[in-house]
């Protein structure tokens, strides 16, 4: 384990409900669709002749048409507290785009593009922004991050940048897939309606 690195932490799901305050009544506030904004491929040419290493997986809503997403926020909450210990908007690696009228709830967060703009364009890569030798995640050692510089937000491809800005310590935080979570991505195991998962990305 790198020195000064937090090891993440383990929760259940009943842990988690429990210390949260939520009840799960099921999936009775009812279903909408879903949709997932996919990254540009306009740089697919680039990944190949770059060898970039491909990531295995990435998170996504079980289905692309329609999903039991009740737009209840455990991921969100459960992703603050596994990796900062604390919950917060600033905190977060995956957040929801909610419609309370249509009930269609969009998932928010890193493809974990096969050409990462946000990698490339980080003025610390290797440092701040890296990329896994075992899993490809691509990640953010926020320790690394020159403060406030946001270029990796801003070289995101998709219309809602998938990369959060904690303005507390004025660093960016991403999804890293909880790389080094041996139970997997935390979000997936605590979806209460079991609507998230890690899968290949088709292009």
């Amino acid at each position: 384990m790198v020195k000064g690195k937090k090891e993440p932490k383990k929760i259940s799901r009943r842990d988690f409900l429990k210390d949260a305050g939520f009840i799960v009544g099921g999936a009775a506030v009812g279903v909408g669709g879903t949709a997932l904004l996919w990254p540009r491929k306009e740089n697919d040419k680039k990944a190949v002749e770059l060898e970039i290493p491909k990531t295995k997986a990435y998170i996504s809503q079980v289905s692309l048409s329609e999903s039991a997403c009740t737009g209840c926020g455990t991921c969100e909450l459960v992703c603050a507290l596994v990796h900062e210990g604390s919950t917060g908007p600033s905190l977060r690696r995956i957040w929801l785009d909610r419609d309370p009228i249509n009930l269609v709830h969009h998932v928010i967060t890193c493809q974990q593009c096969d050409y990462p703009s946000c990698y490339y364009s980080c003025p610390r890569k290797n440092e701040a922004l890296c990329i896994d030798s075992k899993t490809g995640a691509r990640y953010i050692n926020s320790n690394k991050c020159e403060p406030a510089c946001k270029v990796c937000i801003e070289a995101c491809p998709f219309v809602t940048p998938r990369i959060n800005f904690d303005a507390e310590r004025n660093v960016t935080v991403k999804c890293d897939l909880c790389k080094d979570r041996a139970e997997g991505p935390a979000c997936v195991e605590i979806c209460p309606v079991v609507c998230l998962e890690l899968r290949d990305r088709r292009l």
